[in-house]
């Protein structure tokens, strides 16, 4: 599989942007819509402020606005259509608000400046509150002038300075929100991709944090517990003895002549017995074990629940399956194992003194070669 390049990048992080915007697009358009389905009403008050011979008029169209306004928030909150079109249905509102005040822009006598200022008011609301492609910006202004020109040419004549007012309202309110519109898009994609940036690095260093645990536990060769694992997990399991008396033994292996391997066939040679004596024990032994190198030719085995005889079964097993493994490999002869087992004795007992009983029983065995020492000699 190959590595991912920039450009792989660059495309996974332009599509995660596109899914966060629509995401708080439709956030945004739920709680919009939601306004608007009770503000559009109860703007009637402004109406028999300003234009009270239009009042009833208006308020007939915008509890007759309100219908849509009220099923494109039901869709957006409750429908599939509404989480993977949350801008189409979010510009539907916005155009019907728009037609609204439109269609009063054509029927007010004197106060023009204020239902432009409502349009404005749209337009600047979808630059600076949402965070949606120009594209659909630029599709609100367009409309919404395509809905205001039509209006005015099927409407009764209106005086061109009501005209001039309108215009340069809803003019600057196009121009400045949709140059607002692109630089807030744009920004937004330049702080989506520092933070994208910065999730990568934090996803790195944590992903070099663990290799760098793994590998400090870990022996490099044989991919087994390193001596600080296993010294950790020794400490661990002798407390836990030491204070329910559960039962723990522990193995300590050693390779028999792997300086005479390594003299006669060379190191890699000598590496290759080693892994392969390494997956031997740690397949062979119980999940739960914990199988570890903690020198250059000694491996051990902590086998916590266990105790001296069902350890030293486990020894001898182990014993005669790496000699039966080994015994037959070309050119380089029987490789065998010695082995030292001790179990957990309870009263003074202490990781060092459980580690010194196993080592000298690996010392005994040592002296004969391939095979078990799990007691002390009588004096």
């Amino acid at each position: 599989m190959g590595t991912e390049t920039d450009f792989d990048r660059g495309l996974d992080t332009r599509a995660r942007f596109r899914h966060e915007v629509k995401r708080s697009t439709r956030v945004t358009g739920i709680s919009a819509g939601a306004v608007a389905s009770i503000a559009v009403p109860a703007w009637t008050t402004f109406d028999y402020l300003v234009e009270p011979s239009n009042a009833p008029t208006f308020l007939y169209l915008r509890l007759l606005l309100t219908v849509p306004l009220v099923l494109l928030t039901l869709t957006l909150a409750y429908t599939r259509f509404g989480q993977t079109k949350p801008e189409t249905l979010l510009l539907a509102m916005m155009v019907i608000v728009q037609l609204g005040l439109s269609l009063m822009l054509a029927e007010v006598e004197t106060h023009y400046a204020a239902y432009a200022l409502g349009m404005s008011l749209t337009v600047y609301g979808g630059a600076f509150l949402l965070i949606w492609p120009p594209s659909y910006m630029a599709a609100l202004v367009l409309i919404s002038f395509a809905e205001l020109t039509a209006v005015f040419l099927l409407a009764d004549p209106i005086e061109t300075d009501a005209i001039a007012t309108v215009s340069f309202y809803y003019g600057t309110a196009a121009t400045i929100g949709f140059l607002g519109q692109l630089h807030r898009e744009r920004m937004a994609w330049r702080e989506f991709q520092s933070l994208e940036a910065l999730r990568r690095e934090q996803e790195r260093s944590s992903e070099l944090v663990r290799e760098l645990d793994r590998q400090s536990h870990e022996d490099s060769l044989t991919g087994l517990a390193n001596r600080r694992a296993w010294d950790k997990e020794l400490d661990r399991e002798c407390a836990r003895s030491a204070r329910d008396g559960s039962g723990l033994a522990i193995l300590l292996c050693d390779l028999d002549c792997l300086k005479e391997i390594n003299d006669r066939l060379g190191h890699p040679v000598g590496d290759i017995v080693l892994k392969t004596v390494g997956s031997l024990l740690r397949d062979r032994t119980r999940a739960g074990d914990l199988v570890a190198r903690i020198g250059g030719d000694e491996f051990a085995i902590l086998s916590s629940g266990d105790d001296l005889l069902g350890a030293t079964e486990l020894a001898e097993h182990l014993r005669r399956l790496v000699a039966d493994e080994s015994s037959a490999a070309a050119g380089i002869g029987g490789v065998t194992i010695s082995i030292g087992v001790a179990d957990w004795e309870g009263g003074d007992d202490s990781r060092e003194t459980l580690m010194l009983r196993a080592d000298r029983r690996l010392y005994t065995a040592k002296t004969t070669r391939n095979v078990v020492c799990a007691g002390d000699p009588r004096s």
